[in-house]
Parts: structure tokens; C-alpha cells; sequence
């Protein structure tokens, strides 16, 4: 899976454990509408918007996540709507990619736990830190994320593939293994309202 193949060097995709209609509202969409459109398809409608605002599209996975992608709008990266789809003990990521960057910020329960250097494997909180004994810290240096101040992945997480990493964050938080299967269609969504 690349993403940037398909969606280009400006993309977010978020995951979240919420029905696909609130987690589209929350994301400032308020009518969203069904796409049966693949990626290719969905990549020119994102991008063909930017000059217009953001366009949000999403679809359910199994065990009740929703997976948003955009490109070049990162609503889905923003640390107040983390939150929010992270309230009442849920964990959510989202994960974006500008021209220089590939970072996941992980959200439970209500806070932001901190942010993942896709490309490096390293796990840094929001102020620098990050507390290693929260759970979903511990699940994630389990499998290799490095939250020290080495910055040095080991085991699963010791990739040169910031997709790979993306993958693996998400396996671990969610049980669900994206593959390029999962940014097929169907898709719903619409503009948003929400500008980041």
C-alpha cells in the first residue's frame, strides 16, 4: 500500500472507533452523500476540490472503526477533533503527510497521548514526552516504536516504510490491517466546513 501513489504528497487519513455519519459530522461534513468511486477516482475528486476547501470522504471497517481520507486538508490530523473522537475511553489516530513530513497523532479517551514520527519509528508526546506506562504507549513499544530519546526503532516498527509504520500503528491500536483493498470504494462524504 502507498499511499502517496494514490492520494499524492498532501493526504490524512484518520481512523476512529465511531459510526461513519458522526465521525463525518464531526469532521464538518453535513451532508455526506455515498461515492462507489476507487482511489484513483477519489484522489482527482479530493484534489480537484482544494481550491474549493476541504472534501472528507470515509468508510466502515470491520470492528466498528471508520476510516476518513483527504488530500490536502489534514481536519483529520487536528488535536481538538481527536479528542473528540477519542472521548468516552475510544482511541483514535490520524495520520498525515505533507511534502516533508509523515506523523500519526494518537488520541484515548479524551487527550492527546502524543505524536508518531512515521519515518523514524520514534514515539514523542505532545510537549517533547511521552508517559510510557499509559497503555496504548506500551502496546506501541511493544512492537518497536521507540518512545526514548534514542529515536531508535526496533522489531516490527524498524522499517524504512512510513506506510509500514502507518500499518503497524494501526494494527496495533485498532486489529485492523489496512491494505490498498480498504481505500476502495464505497465511500461517503462532502465539504467540509472545518478549515486545517
Amino acid at each position: 500500500m502507498d499511499l502517496d501513489e494514490m492520494f499524492g504528497e498532501g493526504w490524512c487519513v484518520t481512523l476512529a472507533p465511531c459510526p461513519l455519519t458522526e465521525t463525518l459530522h464531526l469532521m464538518g461534513v453535513a451532508d455526506p452523500v455515498p461515492y462507489s468511486e476507487g482511489p484513483g477516482q477519489v484522489a482527482h475528486l479530493l484534489q480537484e476540490r482544494q481550491d474549493r476547501g476541504a472534501f472528507v470522504l470515509g468508510r466502515d471497517l470491520p470492528g466498528g472503526w471508520t476510516l476518513t481520507v483527504e488530500c490536502e486538508s489534514w481536519i483529520g490530523f487536528d488535536d481538538e477533533l481527536l479528542r473528540a473522537l477519542a472521548a468516552d475511553r475510544r482511541t483514535a489516530l490520524g495520520a498525515y503527510r505533507d511534502p516533508d513530513t509523515k506523523t500519526a497523532t494518537l488520541a484515548h479517551d479524551g487527550a492527546v497521548l502524543g505524536r508518531l514520527d512515521l519515518s523514524g519509528g520514534y514515539f514523542e508526546g505532545p510537549s517533547g514526552g511521552v508517559d510510557i506506562t499509559h497503555p496504548i504507549v506500551t502496546s506501541l513499544t511493544a512492537v518497536g516504536f521507540d518512545a526514548s530519546d534514542d529515536c531508535e526503532p526496533t522489531g516490527e516498527a524498524d522499517t524504512a516504510e512510513p506506510d509500514g509504520c502507518l500499518v503497524l500503528a494501526v494494527r496495533v491500536l485498532s486489529g485492523v490491517t489496512l491494505t490498498a483493498a480498504d481505500f476502495l470504494g464505497p465511500w461517503s462524504g462532502g465539504p467540509s466546513r472545518t478549515t486545517v
